[in-house]
Order: structure tokens, then C-alpha cells, then sequence
């Protein structure tokens, strides 16, 4: 199951973007369907690892754009909704897929934690 590596990835991506002692709340994903990833083992697996790195408990929002192409035959572009169907401008099933492999976070929410939260007694 490659999809703890990327959850952990993606949290290590984000800790070094955003900063440490950070409470996370959400992060958007885009995560198109030729990627590979199941999205279901990888938000699991995303909030086990925050949890256990006590970055919180986020919600993975998981984006899911369509696969894109390009017909090699009139340069028509297009989603693919079904492998099949042919390009919707000509017909022709020579194509070059230009989307649909991504995954990129888009976006992460997050409250700033105090780490250092001790009161001084003078």
C-alpha cells in the first residue's frame, strides 16, 4: 500500500511549507484517476499519520478531475468520460491524455497551536 507514503509525504510537504506546531484542519487535494492512489486507503492513512504526528485529526478534501485529452486527429480537447467513446469533435480514438495523473495539494487550513503555553510566576 504505497498510499501511507504519500499521506506521509503530503504531511511533510505541508510541515515544511506551513511551518511545525501547526493544528491542521483540512487539505484539498486534487487527485486525478489515472494517479494510481486509491483515495479511500489514502485518507485513512492521511489522518492516522496526523494524528500520530499530533498535527490533529484533518479532513482530506479530495478533488477529482476528469481525465483530459487531446485528439490527435483534429486537436480537439476534451474529458474522457468513457475509454471507449471516441473524440466527441471527429470520432477518432487516437488521443494524447494531457490530465487526470495529478496530485497536488491545493490548499491547507490550519490554527496556529502554542507550544510554549506556560504561565511565570514572578
Amino acid at each position: 500500500m504505497h498510499e501511507f507514503s504519500i499521506a506521509s509525504g503530503i504531511l511533510d510537504t505541508v510541515e515544511e511549507t506551513i511551518g511545525t506546531g501547526k493544528h491542521l484542519m483540512r487539505v484539498k487535494l486534487t487527485l486525478g484517476p489515472l494517479s494510481g492512489i486509491s483515495a479511500d486507503s489514502l485518507e485513512f492513512c492521511f489522518t492516522e499519520i496526523a494524528r500520530i504526528r499530533g498535527q490533529g485529526t484533518p479532513v482530506l478534501e479530495i478533488l477529482r478531475p476528469r481525465v483530459q485529452a487531446v485528439c490527435s486527429h483534429c486537436a480537439f480537447s476534451y474529458e474522457v468520460d468513457r475509454v471507449e467513446n471516441g473524440c466527441p469533435g471527429c470520432g477518432s480514438l487516437s488521443r494524447h491524455i494531457t490530465g487526470g495523473f495529478e496530485c497536488e495539494i491545493e490548499s491547507v487550513t490550519f490554527e496556529e497551536m502554542d507550544i510554549h503555553d506556560t504561565q511565570r510566576a514572578d
